[in-house]
Parts: structure tokens; C-alpha cells; sequence
């Protein structure tokens, strides 16, 4: 009765995006009959299908999906689709953004026979996909991964099954992004633009900070609406929607990387450049806490600081001796992928 009221809220909530999805999931939602005998046994888990949008190939999910895949011991393949549809067929299927699975249960149901992983990057909620939806389809998943434990909690807070729920700090290369010896270089960043990257804060460091070299590596930050003010200034340079194979370059020019956001699941961009050996000045969000030892292998300031808090925290990584890089080489596309394999093969 419980199931039949939280589907019938969802109807009434959703109208008829998912009733199709809704029918199938009777049939398809129970942990029971699914590990009969159907492919959520785990030793029919032989072929993993790792889903993402075609426009995500040169970002940086396109990059997470292609090498966790590549890592992946059980015969994993990529799908980039617009639509997020028509998947190829395979055992289980791994979604890098908590909307694609959304997406996919309503256009392909019969995945809910399948096993699915789901990583859940930060809340975004909105009308399309809203915190009812996205608890919702979460629920149908068989392994949901958040970036930090922070996330975890705050699932478990709007209704998503505890026992989904994994906490797995993303990876990086420890190839492909490589040490290099810290001297006098750039302050740096690394976003596509969002307000939830704190922009204004970016603007702020930038300006009061004439005698620092700052980049910006990322894409789209024209919308923001001080963007005029901040390429004007003359030391600041903007990558703009650069090939991500040029990253490691990028960031053996940077000494200093520095995260502001207000709110985050990684981010990445904070593992990449700790793997380059750059000394990560970082606002309180995301996997950064768990990441970062204050004054240690990196500084930590709050979210609402200013950047009259965080200057000083950006002069002090200038005089850090730590080697950054040894701090976090277990946090590897490798160890990762093992990791999500086994989600797969552990029903």
C-alpha cells in the first residue's frame, strides 16, 4: 500500500512522464525477483554500459566515463546519447549524473531488470527534476554513490534507502596528470560557470590580488554577468572551453588552486590539481574536508568567506612545502573503477 500511494503521488506530481516507467517498475522494482533469475545475479554481471549525454564527450564526465570504463574488469563500454536512449543492451548499466538514470527509466523501463549504479554529484534540483522525482527514481537504483559523506546524509534525509547509498571519493590520473615543482606560478581555477561556483568571490580574489597571475580554466563563463570586469583585468587569463587533454599543462603552470563554491559533490577539478602537486585553497563543500588536512596538504575556508579571508590562505600555500601529490595517489581512475565493479558484482 506504501508503494502504491508513493506512485500514485508521483503521477499526480510528475502527470504522465512516467507512467510507463511506473506500470514496468511493478514488475521490475523488487530486490527479490530481481536476484532470481534474472541478470542481478551476480555472476551474470559480465558487461557494463557506463551512460552519458553526447555533449559531455570533450567535459569532464565525458573524461570520468571513458576512464572508468577503461579501468573496468567487467567488458565496460561508453554510450554518449543526447536523448539518453535506445542503450545497448548489457547486464548492468553505470549513470555519471543522477538525472541521466531519471532520464533513462522513463525512456528505457526495462533497464529496472538490470543492475544499476548511480552517482549522485551535488542536488540540482529543478522543475523538470525535482527533489520528489529524483528520490523517487533513486529508490528504483541498486547502488547510488556519493561523492561525500555530507551527500549521503542529506539523501537519507529526503527518503533515499540507506542501504543504496555508498560513499566513494571520485578518482583522477596519476598519469595523466603529473608532478611538477612549485615556485612562483599561477593562482588557479577550474569551473564551467555556474552561480553555485561563487563568482563573484573569483572577481573579488582576482582584483585584490594584482601581483598574482590568476586562470581560469572552463567554459561558459560568459553568462556571468561581471564577466566583462573580470577579463579586463590584466592578471587574469581565461581558458575558455579548452580540450581536456590540455589540463595537465595547465595546471603544471599553477602553484595554487583555489575553490570557492557554495556547494559541491567534488569537486574534480580539486583532486586534478592535488595530483599535479598544486596546493588546493578550497571553500568547505564537497569531498574537500575529507580530502584535506588544514594547513597541512592545503587550506580550508568556509563558504561564506570573503575574499579578505581567503587571500591570506592563498599567500600561506605560497610557503607550503608538502608535496600534494603523495597525498592523495590512492584517489586513482583505477582503484575507482574497481571499487564501481564491485557494486556490480555484490547485489
Amino acid at each position: 500500500m506504501h508503494n502504491l500511494g508513493e506512485n500514485l503521488y508521483f503521477i499526480i506530481c510528475h502527470k504522465w512522464k512516467y507512467l510507463w516507467a511506473i506500470f514496468c517498475s511493478k514488475f521490475y522494482s523488487s530486490k527479490t525477483s530481481k536476484t532470481s533469475k534474472t541478470s542481478k545475479t551476480s555472476k551474470a554481471v559480465e558487461s557494463l554500459v557506463y551512460v552519458a549525454r553526447e555533449k559531455d564527450k570533450d567535459w569532464i564526465f565525458g573524461a570520468k566515463v571513458r576512464r572508468l570504463s577503461k579501468f573496468s574488469g567487467l567488458n565496460a563500454k561508453t554510450h554518449f546519447h543526447n536523448k539518453l536512449r535506445n542503450l545497448p543492451e548489457a547486464d548492468g548499466y553505470f549513470y555519471i549524473y543522477q538525472n541521466y538514470f531519471c532520464r533513462c527509466i522513463r525512456s528505457t523501463p526495462s533497464i529496472l531488470r538490470k543492475r544499476n549504479v548511480v552517482m549522485f554529484t551535488h542536488p540540482n534540483w529543478s522543475d523538470k527534476y525535482s527533489k520528489v522525482h529524483v528520490v523517487w527514481c533513486l529508490n528504483k537504483a541498486d547502488v547510488i554513490i556519493c561523492l561525500n559523506s555530507e551527500i549521503k546524509s542529506s539523501l537519507i534525509k529526503m527518503g533515499v534507502k540507506p542501504n543504496l547509498l555508498k560513499v566513494l571519493h571520485i578518482g583522477t590520473s596519476s598519469t595523466f596528470f603529473y608532478d611538477h615543482d612549485r615556485s612562483n606560478g599561477a593562482v588557479g581555477f577550474c569551473s564551467s560557470f555556474h552561480v553555485r561556483k561563487n563568482p563573484d568571490l573569483i572577481l573579488d580574489i582576482v582584483k585584490n590580488l594584482p601581483d598574482r597571475a590568476f586562470y581560469l580554466i572552463g567554459r561558459n563563463w560568459e553568462l556571468y554577468e561581471n564577466f566583462e570586469d573580470l577579463v579586463r583585468l590584466p592578471n587574469f587569463t581565461y581558458y575558455n572551453n579548452v580540450p581536456y587533454e590540455t589540463y595537465p599543462e595547465l595546471y603544471s603552470k599553477i602553484d595554487v588552486f583555489v575553490s570557492p563554491s557554495l556547494l559541491e559533490g567534488g569537486p574534480v577539478p580539486v583532486l586534478e590539481a592535488m595530483m599535479s602537486n598544486c596546493v588546493p585553497v578550497v571553500s568547505k563543500t564537497g569531498f574537500c574536508t575529507d580530502l584535506i588536512n588544514h594547513g597541512e596538504n592545503g587550506f580550508l575556508f568556509d563558504v561564506d568567506a570573503t575574499y579578505l579571508d581567503v587571500i591570506p590562505l592563498i599567500e600561506k600555500a605560497y610557503t607550503l612545502k608538502t608535496n600534494i601529490r603523495k597525498t592523495v595517489l590512492p584517489y586513482t581512475w583505477e582503484n575507482c573503477s574497481k571499487t564501481i565493479d564491485g557494486y556490480f558484482l555484490n547485489s
